[in-house]
């Protein structure tokens, strides 16, 4: 048998063994001064990134709580207009997060009248029905005679109740219909349903809701009437949810009635991205044209917590020494923040891994 040829070893598993091997005698440790010592294969594994920091004359910003809420124009609810039983149709009954579209059916509604009240409805149909006619046959016998004194005064009586009629026999018809269809009133997803195959429900009782993710709002309280006025005068704005993520807004409108001795403003998030729920809680930040702070604009990431919460970033003072520093910043827009305090212009800072670095405190 022939001698099996010799396997050739990857070129990027010899790597990450001088790797592992150049970290095995250099580790990362702490110096006298506060500073860290972080060997560069360390640094390569963890993508450490630096930018210099350059002082510049940027807006204010202020920050207002506000929550996601869905368009107007885009959110619609499904209601029974009847006392009923829901009914699904032959799909099946949509459930949460299902996509819809307009004028889909959704269940149905079957009216819970008792035969006896059925027979009695249908009696006073049949009576209201006799007397339509009664009437409508008077009106045309009356318009064909001129000679009848007060003819028009007749007519016009005769009119308003005939008219009279028809309304309460079209109040009751809808009672004697075997289903009430339910339709989606727009194009969205279903975002709440309380459809349940049996349930009774009450005229006016919402079963679904849907909304359209796409096109979503989001709503923020000023207190201060001068914010209120100044956010009046942007053309965009920005905002960041609790888990960090950025959105671009663009300003619609306020209200004039107090919310809470707040005015209420809402923004159109241009492009919104998968996930956004409607109701969760956001940090609107707007800027601030006719005031303006110098400071070092930075990127988000680039800043961390310490241990006791304080925040702070981390300079490149050797190619592999890091020094970390507690800052003040205020918020920019969703993606960078500004530096107002605790660091010198021209400074390394630390762009991308500030997080793993912080795993040595």
């Amino acid at each position: 048998m022939a001698d099996a040829m010799p396997v050739a070893v990857p070129q990027r598993r010899a790597t990450d063994a001088k790797l592992l091997a150049a970290l095995a005698v250099d580790k990362p440790q702490r110096r006298p001064d506060g500073s860290y010592f972080v060997p560069k294969p360390l640094q390569r594994m963890f993508d450490i990134r630096t930018h210099k920091a350059e002082s510049v004359r940027t807006p204010l910003t202020v920050k207002l709580p506000g929550r996601i809420v869905p368009d107007p124009n885009a959110h619609g609810d499904v209601e029974a207009s009847l006392l009923g039983r829901i009914e699904p149709p032959k799909t099946g009954m949509p459930v949460l997060g299902e996509t819809v579209r307009k004028g889909q059916i959704l269940g149905y509604v079957a009216p819970a009248i008792g035969v006896v009240d059925r027979s009695q409805v249908r009696r006073e149909v049949a009576r209201l029905t006799n007397e339509i006619r009664i009437t409508a046959e008077s009106v045309e016998i009356l318009k064909q005679f001129w000679f009848v004194p007060f003819r028009d005064g007749k007519v016009m009586q005769a009119e308003v109740r005939l008219e009279g009629l028809r309304r309460e026999r079209e109040a009751l018809l809808p009672m004697l219909q075997t289903q009430e269809v339910l339709r989606a009133a727009i194009d969205g997803v279903i975002s709440a349903s309380t459809a349940i195959n049996g349930r009774i429900v009450h005229p006016g009782e919402k079963i679904f809701e849907i909304v359209n993710p796409q096109r979503l709002w989001i709503e923020a309280v000023a207190a201060d009437p001068e914010v209120a006025r100044g956010t009046q005068l942007v053309n965009s704005a920005s905002a960041v949810t609790p888990e960090g993520d950025a959105l671009d807004l663009t300003f619609i409108g306020s209200g004039l009635a107090l919310q809470q001795q707040s005015v209420p403003l809402m923004f159109r998030i241009e492009n919104p991205m998968e996930g956004l729920r409607v109701g969760r809680p956001v940090t609107v930040t707007v800027r601030n044209e006719s005031k303006m702070r110098e400071g070092i604009p930075i990127a988000r990431e680039a800043v961390v917590n310490d241990s006791g919460g304080s925040e702070q970033v981390w300079e490149l003072v050797e190619p592999e020494v890091f020094m970390p520093h507690t800052v003040k910043t205020e918020m920019i827009d969703g993606r960078s923040v500004l530096i107002s305090a605790g660091l010198e212009p021209g400074a390394r800072i630390v762009t991308h891994g500030a997080r793993l670095l912080s795993q040595f405190q």
